[in-house]
């Protein structure tokens, strides 16, 4: 993970160069958002699911993700009201330390350092976990502290497209494969498969550097800070104990601990936003966690080891 994340840094800090020096726009980060879901992440859950060793206590990881946000969401609040922070803000700071980057972000990362991690146990944690919470709990808490509504039809849109989009169906599709005793794919879709799953983590660094946004830290850097703090040191914690309690051990857990530990959510930013929370504080919450998650991962994965 300390290897990954030194690289990873350095794809976010090229990607903020190349958008600096004007080769692309902020606005071409969507081309990428595009191939990250409807390429790359594909790939990876696929190649993931195709023949891993899946076990009956991989239902309970989304139970953890459920109740890790359940238990970070009070923090948000307790934190807000510490601050004395407008109504909007509070529903900012809530949604940025509950909800983690567990697919853009954590998932690669997960993937590209090795064998120490349990990839089922991560992208059943983000796709039936985070995904859904995503979809759900974020835009209740963003309409009730903004000035949208729970009915907003682009966020019933936005839902159906967000549980239909092509990983769901990766998912589905390896775990089929599995089930029917499929345990590799042919060799001529295989390397494909391979290279594409491959690209998922500098294509998702990349993006992130095109969109850092650090124009609200200055403004919002109490509220910065305590998301940072109840989002990276504690998110691990929390994921740390509940894992436990509910019986993980070993390479699950320590899975379940660094997720916990992933930076704000990127959907976050775009919910948020149309709900009319402060967009500023918003891209801060996400720009300072992504940055700082770099420092924190590899220290939460020398304590775990």
């Amino acid at each position: 993970m300390v290897e990954t994340t030194f690289a990873a840094l350095l794809m976010i800090l090229l990607g903020t160069l190349v958008r600096r020096a004007g080769i692309v726009r902020r606005a071409d980060g969507r081309i990428l958002v595009q191939l990250t879901l409807y390429v790359f992440m594909p790939a990876l859950v696929l190649k993931i699911f195709v023949g891993a060793h899946l076990h009956w206590d991989l239902i309970l990881v989304p139970v953890v993700a459920f109740l890790v946000t359940a238990a970070l969401a009070p923090v948000g609040l307790l934190a807000a009201r510490a601050l004395r922070l407008s109504r909007a803000a509070t529903g900012a700071v809530i949604i940025c330390i509950a909800i983690a980057n567990t697919g853009f972000f954590g998932l690669p990362l997960i993937a590209a350092s090795g064998g120490q991690y349990s990839l089922p146990v991560a992208l059943m944690y983000d796709a039936l976990g985070t995904g859904i919470l995503i979809w759900t709990f974020t835009p209740v808490v963003a309409s009730f502290f903004g000035e949208g509504h729970i009915d907003d039809r682009i966020s019933i849109r936005s839902s159906l497209r967000g549980l239909l989009l092509p990983p769901m169906w990766a998912l589905i599709t390896g775990l089929v494969l599995t089930l029917v005793g499929v345990h590799e794919l042919p060799s001529l879709i295989n390397l494909p498969v391979n290279f594409l799953a491959a690209a998922l983590l500098p294509v998702v660094m990349l993006y992130a550097g095109i969109e850092l946004d650090v124009s609200g830290i200055a403004r919002h850097w109490r509220a910065i800070t305590a998301v940072s703090v109840g989002r990276l040191l504690v998110g691990p914690f929390v994921g740390f104990a509940i894992g436990g309690l509910l019986g993980f051990r070993g390479d699950a857990l320590d899975t379940i601990t660094v997720l916990g530990g992933m930076p704000s959510g990127m959907m976050v930013l775009v919910l948020g936003s149309h709900y009319r929370l402060p967009t500023d504080l918003l891209a801060g919450c996400v720009a300072v966690t992504t940055v700082l998650s770099l420092v924190t991962l590899p220290i939460i994965t020398v304590v775990l080891h």
